[in-house]
């Protein structure tokens, strides 16, 4: 690293690894800055199917109770990570450290690659949705949900996947050029879906809409009957799972801007793309009579409305501006398990989105998209939910917001314990997962009762609490 150190968005990803801590004269994000910045990255077209599912509750009535009340709620411990990012100038798989130890911490931080190649190929497949429907107006093939359109649909994966590893090791610029243009057509074709929608119905027809009795989604090979209770657990993750705020938030001015910055960005652009995914749905339902929430991404929406190409290229613009972000949170987790490899930040850039390419294939072979996506979103939620309950227990209160920069050593220190690994953090985190995955899968009604998420911080929060300080961590 030059002992210059670099200011303004020029520090993303042009030097500072993992382990680095972030010097005061480059932590120049304004609290304006972070916001920007996460409406960019929350501005999704994935968000859209979530938004459909939630209105599979009691309707847009419903839907709006968990987008504008709890997930805001949602957001405000996810926001708490930015503040001690910002507090230490460390990315997300370094503010770990402390909790899990030195060498413990290459278990989160797997868990953080988990997090963000997922996301990428999530964001990637559906994404390329668009891209086949190109294909199709160009060529004739067949687009997604259409017979034989595995191939073509490959093909666009491919071309998605190449535009947004060509933005991500490109750097900020090109990145921050793309997430603008991106947010503005997302914006215009929101804001047409939603006046089309408003002015063929009316807000009363479409509120008067309620789904069917029982409906259900499949998480994986499993069913459950959309309940409030699900819904809450599926937001959690899908709000926690952002784990790269760590990694933006230490470049912050201040902790206010690195906490606060990324709850007002994120929380707008989530709040109105859930609502245009929402919207969506129960507008077809309302003009087809049939609810189906798999068919809700913006490509199948913008295509059910007679949009055109213009909306399939704003969806892949999206998915590259958000993707880079991924990569990057990607390529960070890299370098934090292999911190003695020599590569540069560009160089890991380019390997996270090169190993994207493979995963973003795999849903080609579900048999149920939306199942799939769900289920991705349940076996993070069993990671993340657990993980971050203990980093913010071990910060706030087993520290009591006391860090030292021996969280940024390789050996040695405060946070090397016995032989690097920091055990009451490794077990809850291994307890936190387990019970998630009991209550979710081994008692569905529990689960449609209270869910599993509540439960989960509970028992994680007391237990690593308990065991925390009984081994002296507090001193």
């Amino acid at each position: 690293m030059s002992n210059t150190p670099v200011t303004g968005l020029s520090a993303i990803g042009a030097e500072y690894r993992a382990l680095d801590k972030v010097p005061v004269p480059a932590r120049s994000f304004s609290l304006l800055d972070e916001a920007a910045l996460w409406f960019g990255a929350a501005s999704l077209p994935a968000a859209w199917l979530y938004g459909a599912i939630m209105a599979g509750w009691t309707g847009l009535g419903g839907a709006l109770l968990l987008i504008l009340v709890v997930s805001p709620l949602a957001f405000l411990p996810w926001a708490a990570l930015g503040l001690i990012a910002a507090r230490v100038g460390g990315a997300s798989v370094t503010i770990v450290r402390p909790a899990f130890g030195l060498r413990g911490s290459a278990v989160p931080a797997a868990f953080y690659l988990v997090f963000g190649f997922g996301w990428a190929a999530v964001n990637v497949f559906v994404g390329s949705i668009g891209t086949s429907f190109i294909f199709k107006g160009i060529f004739g093939t067949p687009a997604l949900g259409e017979p034989g359109a595995a191939g073509p649909m490959a093909v666009a994966i491919v071309i998605t996947c190449v535009v947004q590893g060509a933005f991500a090791v490109a750097g900020h610029r090109a990145i921050r050029a793309m997430e603008w243009l991106a947010v503005a057509g997302l914006i215009v074709l929101g804001a047409y879906e939603t006046y089309l929608a408003l002015t063929t119905w009316g807000v009363a027809d479409l509120f008067a809409w309620r789904p069917p009795e029982g409906i259900t989604t499949s998480v994986g090979s499993f069913r459950y009957v959309i309940t409030l209770a699900l819904l809450v657990d599926l937001l959690v993750a899908y709000n926690w799972t952002w784990e790269f705020i760590g990694d933006f938030s230490r470049f912050a001015r201040t902790p206010r801007a690195g906490a606060v910055g990324p709850w007002i960005g994120a929380n707008l652009a989530q709040s109105w793309w859930f609502s245009v995914g929402a919207l969506g749905v129960v507008f077809l339902a309302v003009q087809s009579g049939q609810f189906d929430p798999s068919r809700s991404d913006p490509s199948s929406v913008a295509t059910a409305l007679g949009f055109g190409w213009g909306a399939y290229l704003v969806i892949l613009f999206a998915t590259v501006a958000t993707n880079a972000g991924n990569v990057y949170a990607s390529a960070l987790g890299i370098s934090q398990l292999f911190p003695r490899v020599g590569l540069s930040m560009r160089a890991l850039l380019l390997v996270a989105a090169i190993v994207v390419l493979p995963l973003s294939l795999l849903p080609l072979f579900a048999a149920d998209l939306l199942g799939s996506y769900v289920f991705f979103l349940d076996f993070v939620g069993a990671l993340v939910v657990p993980l971050w309950t203990i980093v913010l227990v071990d910060h706030f209160v087993v520290r009591r917001g006391r860090y030292s920069d021996d969280l940024f050593r390789t050996a040695g220190g405060a946070y090397w314990y016995g032989g690097g690994v920091h055990w009451p953090g490794i077990a809850s985190l291994a307890l936190g997962t387990a019970l998630y995955w009991v209550i979710a899968f081994a008692f569905p009604e529990l689960r449609s009762a209270i869910g599993a998420t509540i439960p989960t911080i509970a028992v994680v929060a007391v237990v690593y609490a308990l065991s925390a300080r009984r081994d002296g961590s507090d001193v």
